[in-house]
């Protein structure tokens, strides 16, 4: 696992335990309370993974092309609507379980890992350096992240990187030349002409 991967599981690591702090206090704080909170707090982690994806890309690039490569500045996304409903959903999930800690952690660790995905996705295709990406696994990776890993294929950069809830895979950028396109990229290139 790189640096990246090590700083983005403890980034999410702490969105887990934060959200299971404040399961504890849901007596205290009350069902609206308890929901804004969980949503505020998931809403702070996905903003450092996105900025900890930019930087790592950043840093990366700069390495690979020997020149320092600024952070690109992706538009920062309100997700708190959705994040609120979420939170919401999670709660009546939670009160019905016999382990309400792991449903309302899962839901904090999962965000941050996510748009830390996104948004090095998005900055691996919105980057005239890179011509692609490769999946980097994490430490322990499962049947499925192997499978999309495809014995390392180099994937053009507008094709999506795919991900699944609490998966902590990175896409790594790529700067060689004449990457073979995809279904999906053809297709891409087709309807913009």
């Amino acid at each position: 696992m790189t640096p990246y991967q090590l700083a983005l599981l403890a980034l999410a690591s702490d969105s887990e335990a934060a959200a299971i702090t404040l399961w504890t206090q849901l007596d205290e704080l009350g069902d609206n309370a308890f929901a804004a909170s969980l949503a505020t707090s998931v809403a702070v982690h996905n903003a450092r993974a996105a900025a900890l994806a930019e930087t790592a890309f950043a840093a990366e690039a700069t390495v690979a092309t020997r020149t320092a490569v600024p952070v690109l500045g992706l538009p920062v996304v309100d997700d708190l609507d959705r994040l609120t409903k979420a939170a919401t959903t999670v709660l009546d999930t939670a009160r019905a379980s016999d382990v309400p800690e792991k449903i309302v952690g899962r839901l904090a660790r999962a965000e941050p890992l996510n748009t830390a995905a996104k948004t090095y996705s998005d900055a691996i295709r919105e980057s005239t350096l890179t011509e692609g990406w490769t999946r980097q696994m994490d430490a322990d990776p499962c049947q499925l992240c192997r499978w999309w890993w495809r014995e390392g294929r180099i994937w053009p950069k507008q094709h999506p990187f795919q991900t699944h809830t609490g998966c902590a895979c990175a896409p790594r950028p790529v700067w060689a030349k004449n990457i073979r396109q995809t279904v999906y990229t053809k297709r891409l290139e087709r309807n913009s002409a």
